[in-house]
């Protein structure tokens, strides 16, 4: 497999003979939200072109649809033809509505790749909870790939250990930055990140979702320090940056 990170949530993942595009967000920096009332996100520009965060992009697949993850950029530069993956539910999103071929589902097959849906917990109280609404975690599988589980916007939490155990990813993509809504977490933070590394020792764990938002308030700095006080090293963590590509073979993960 291979999976570019462009921005924040926003990436590629090579799989299976397949190239997905997930959660885009196109939005030039300062051109979106603010969602801590501080300055408009996105922080920084994608370090590529929209057309080239699209080539070579055979299906669309979305954890959820709040405005740093799917966007009016998005879905006005996309071709409408890609097949859009999502939660149950999100096929009423307006900014899908022009898309010929939106498939809402638990689980399913997208050419010789099985995807499974993994509740996301978005929060930790129930009136942030309730706020953000429901979010999903996707698992890829495919002959000679590694299992790749994508959390999504979510907390350490029971939903997440399950699916480690169940699935037993070769390669996990958290959304960490430590997002904060009415003062809680509500991505993961620093010992989130690290809970996942030691529930899934073999693994290999992809960080991202960091320093785009202002409502972030985990940097890859603070992450790489905090992981390796806790003895989690750099060969089992990996924290791109935008534009970087990571590489992980069937019988070389970590």
């Amino acid at each position: 497999m291979k999976y570019q990170l462009i921005r924040h949530a926003t990436a590629k993942l090579d799989f299976g003979g397949t190239c997905f595009l997930l959660d885009p967000w196109f939005a030039p920096k300062g051109k979106g939200l603010s969602y801590a009332g501080k300055v408009n996100s996105p922080l920084v520009d994608m370090p590529c072109k929209m057309w080239q965060a699209e080539s070579r992009t055979d299906c669309i697949v979305l954890s959820h649809t709040h405005s740093d993850h799917f966007d009016s950029y998005a879905a006005e530069a996309l071709d409408r033809d890609h097949p859009v993956i999502c939660q149950p539910g999100d096929e009423t999103c307006p900014l899908l509505a022009a898309f010929e071929d939106v498939r809402p589902m638990d689980s399913g097959l997208f050419n010789e790749v099985a995807l499974e849906r993994v509740n996301a917990q978005h929060g930790t109280s129930p009136e942030v909870l309730a706020d953000m609404g429901p979010g999903s975690g996707w698992v890829f599988m495919a002959a000679a790939e590694p299992a790749v589980y994508w959390t999504g916007d979510t907390v350490w939490c029971e939903d997440v250990r399950r699916a480690i155990e169940t699935f037993r990813p070769g390669v996990i993509i958290v959304h960490a930055g430590a997002a904060q809504w009415k003062g809680e977490a509500i991505t993961m933070d620093a010992a989130g990140v690290i809970e996942t590394c030691k529930a899934a020792p073999e693994a290999t764990v992809i960080a991202v979702h960091l320093e785009a938002t202002d409502h972030g308030t985990l940097t890859r700095k603070a992450l790489r320090e905090a992981a390796e006080a806790a003895g989690i090293s750099g060969q089992q963590l990996r924290i791109p940056a935008d534009g970087e590509e990571i590489v992980i073979l069937q019988d070389t993960a970590f």
